[in-house]
């Protein structure tokens, strides 16, 4: 099988607090007070964003988010919003993320930030303040607008609640007079495809041409990735057909989608026809092109093909994401490459992707039965000092070591 590939490749923590309890330990909400935008001001900002991302303690973590908050330039970082949501997520901390972005509120002065903080919400699997938030607008003297109601429909899927989802796609704009954008199409087709509702989701494409509004790229490729996923690959093809046919031009992910159904079904030489056709067209294979590549290795129990595959995502500039790391290291370990499975780990760490604390340690374990001590030891320290998100990892018969968030 890996002369297969080799033609391939010629081509290429804490439990939940009660939120009172937490709130009489942090500062408590205040009115936001007048800044001056200066560059001054900002530089200290932009240093105030270091020190808060360097920080692991979680109530600090959120006393230096919500002391920054009162800026309005601080305001403006929205990735940062995320990444903090994000690392109070992963380390279970739902009483102060519902505390951080309660503190937020006294700044909605549009739109745009309230759609925000619904969608972090959401993030946080906190759904039901998501839909109290956009519930409260009016109240507040500010439009329920597609704008935030797509947040809300983005909230629900981020938190699986896709038939809530659904549920509102279909009552709300009405209630509301809401016209609806591709935005908030495309939430309900991912939460139509995630209930297993697939005929549903073409039906929906049809009333979107029906309305004048022409599905887009990510609408069709959800509905493509969800048929090629099941199985139901001539349904997906037929997707591909309408894609085309409608003059909608398929973009990496398109291709991604359909290369890992023919590498997963062994169908090499349409796979490699399949690249020489995204190659002609100016796109470049992505993380996800070489993620289809390793998954389909994987499946075809080619160790070979998995190290080729994941040497050539490094050498071409591609970043590893979560979806490799948790297709290669499993597989790694299940065939005895601890050696590459420790250097994939420690790129892991260095590029703050986070993973399952389980699939870590299984290496951290196999390290140590096959006398690698010194390697183990590496990756414990480096679970324990990792500022996005510190792991509590386990050197077999030492103890645990690490510390929690």
């Amino acid at each position: 099988m890996s002369n297969v590939y080799t033609r391939l490749h010629c081509l290429f923590s804490s439990n939940r607090n009660s939120a009172n309890s937490i709130k009489s330990k942090l500062p408590q909400i205040q009115n936001p007070k007048p800044t001056k935008s200066t560059p001054n001001i900002n530089a200290d900002i932009n240093q105030g964003v270091k020190e808060l991302l360097d920080e692991r303690d979680s109530k600090k973590l959120v006393e230096k988010f919500t002391s920054l908050s009162e800026h309005k330039y601080f305001r403006t970082k929205h990735r940062i919003y995320g990444n903090i949501i994000h690392r109070l997520t992963l380390s279970k901390q739902l009483s102060l993320i519902e505390y951080l972005l309660e503190s937020q509120k006294i700044y909605i002065s549009g739109e745009a930030f309230a759609a925000r903080i619904i969608f972090l919400y959401g993030k946080a699997g906190l759904f039901e303040h998501a839909h109290k938030l956009f519930d409260e607008l009016p109240d507040r003297g500010f439009e329920q607008s597609d704008r935030t109601f797509s947040a809300l429909l983005g909230a629900g899927c981020n938190s699986g609640n896709f038939d809530k989802v659904y549920e509102l796609f279909q009552e709300v704009p009405v209630k509301l007079a809401i016209k609806l954008s591709m935005d908030s199409y495309n939430a309900a087709l991912h939460a139509l495809c995630k209930l297993g509702l697939f005929d549903d989701a073409v039906a929906l494409l049809d009333v979107m041409e029906e309305k004048g509004l022409k599905p887009s790229v990510c609408s069709l490729n959800t509905v493509l990735g969800a048929f090629y996923e099941k199985g139901e690959f001539e349904k997906g093809e037929k997707i591909w057909e309408r894609m085309i046919g409608s003059g909608v031009v398929p973009d990496m992910i398109s291709y991604n989608f359909k290369l890992q159904k023919l590498v997963s079904e062994g169908k090499i030489s349409e796979a490699m026809e399949l690249i020489m056709e995204l190659e002609s067209k100016g796109l470049n294979p992505n993380v996800g092109t070489y993620n289809a590549l390793i998954i389909g290795s994987c499946k075809h129990d080619d160790l070979d093909g998995v190290r080729r595959w994941y040497t050539e995502l490094m050498s071409r500039g591609c970043i590893p994401n979560r979806v490799t790391f948790h297709t290669i290291v499993p597989f790694l370990c299940d065939k005895g490459d601890y050696s590459l499975a420790f250097q994939v780990c420690k790129r892991m760490f260095r590029r703050q992707c986070s993973v399952d604390k389980s699939l870590l340690q299984k290496v951290v374990d196999g390290l140590a039965k096959n006398s690698m001590i010194d390697e183990a030891n590496i990756l414990v320290g480096l679970g324990r000092s990792n500022s996005f998100f510190p792991y509590n990892l386990v050197l077999p018969n030492q103890g645990v070591v690490g510390f929690f968030l």
